[in-house]
């Protein structure tokens, strides 16, 4: 199937499906996301992606400011996926939008995955594909449709999605496109299971609230991040300090990664100007460079201020930015000798973004496996 042709079912998708959930769009939107790290392989983990559908509910489970409580994401019934979210909130005592990386550990964080794995896999992956022939994926357990669910039997299958051929690549480069579609699509749903939130504020301030980049929450980062770009932006290299603003190094709109090692302070001006546009290879030269350098005070970082920081994910993310798709896509960097920005083709730097790459995955794979093998005694 064509990428226009596989685009027309998933907007078909989006328009006339029952508005009696958010499952499916929160499904969609994870796919979306987690594509990115197994373009190639044709296998998707269904626990990837209940760990995103989780990092995607998370922001929601918190009280919404003009009804006091947490929105309702299904029309009758309990919203399973929701109240697990919610009960680990709890359990933590957490008021933070991001999702931390210390809390992504242990067994009650395992039974959280495990239940929302296990509820994907019952309810919104068998019906996603709804009303035509499965054309994303398939999966090898039964379902309600087929007989009863059966927790047993999923459990003893692969877990696994198998894509299609040429999906992963399709949904990749047209993940800058369906992203903001399946965010409206799914806040345009919550709306409307929550009447009253709709009249309490616009739509836009309520997709804000659902999946909003919180400035406020990306403060708790700003700080530490300029103090490892010793108090410049990381594009210009301009002293900044009051006009300072968190960028997403890898837009937001193309990759859905809020982690530590996507993220750089920069001047409102060079925030403004990049905007959605992958950065140029100087830059990504530098990002790679600054990940590596200051690798344990990423971390320390991720710790004291309760951020994600996931560097293999986002390692991947960028290879398939940049690697992935039309070689006509413009970059944005800043000329420093010139003062001003410039536009190029990514085509005319392919080959050094190649090499950049490659050499960055040899030294995080060389890491990984020097990080399990045992000390020597």
């Amino acid at each position: 199937m064509d990428s226009t042709a596989l685009a027309e079912r998933l907007l078909s998708l989006l328009v006339e499906s029952a508005r009696v959930s958010t499952y499916k769009s929160a499904l969609l939107l994870a796919i979306v996301d987690r594509v990115q790290e197994h373009i190639g392989d044709g296998r998707l983990p269904v626990r990837d992606l209940a760990e995103r559908v989780v990092e995607l509910y998370w922001p929601q489970t918190l009280k919404y400011p003009t009804t006091g409580g947490v929105l309702r994401q299904v029309q009758e019934g309990e919203a399973v996926i929701v109240t697990a979210v919610t009960a680990f909130r709890g359990q933590l005592g957490s008021e933070l939008r991001a999702l931390p990386q210390v809390h992504r550990s242990g067994p009650e964080w395992e039974q959280l995955l495990s239940r929302v794995e296990e509820k994907l896999a019952e309810f919104p992956i068998p019906r996603l594909q709804k009303p035509f022939q499965p054309f994303l994926y398939d999966f090898d357990w039964t379902w309600e449709a087929e007989g009863k669910w059966s927790v047993r039997r999923y459990r003893s299958s692969s877990r696994m999605l198998m894509l299609h051929d040429g999906v992963a690549e399709t949904l990749v480069s047209l993940g800058p496109l369906l992203r903001p579609f399946i965010v409206r699509w799914w806040t345009d749903k919550a709306a409307q299971l929550n009447p009253r939130v709709e009249a309490a504020r616009s739509l836009i301030k309520f997709e804000d609230f659902l999946f909003g980049r919180d400035r406020v929450a990306l403060e708790r980062v700003a700080e530490s991040l300029l103090d490892l770009q010793r108090g410049v932006c990381f594009y210009c290299g301009s002293r900044i300090a009051r006009d300072r603003e968190i960028d997403h190094f890898v837009p937001w709109s193309r990759s859905g990664d809020d982690g530590l090692d996507n993220l750089v302070a920069a001047c409102r001006t060079c925030n403004n100007d990049k905007r959605a546009t992958l950065p140029g290879a100087s830059h990504l030269h530098e990002l790679l460079s600054r990940n590596e350098r200051w690798f344990a005070d990423l971390d320390s970082i991720a710790t004291e201020r309760q951020w994600p920081r996931n560097h293999p994910r986002s390692l991947a993310i960028v290879r398939v930015a940049y690697l992935t798709g039309s070689t006509d896509r413009l970059l944005w960097r800043w000329d420093r000798a010139a003062r001003r920005r410039a536009l190029a083709p990514l085509e005319g730097d392919r080959l050094h973004l190649e090499r950049l790459l490659a050499a960055a995955m040899d030294k995080d794979a060389l890491g990984a496996t020097l990080e399990s093998q045992p000390e020597a005694s």
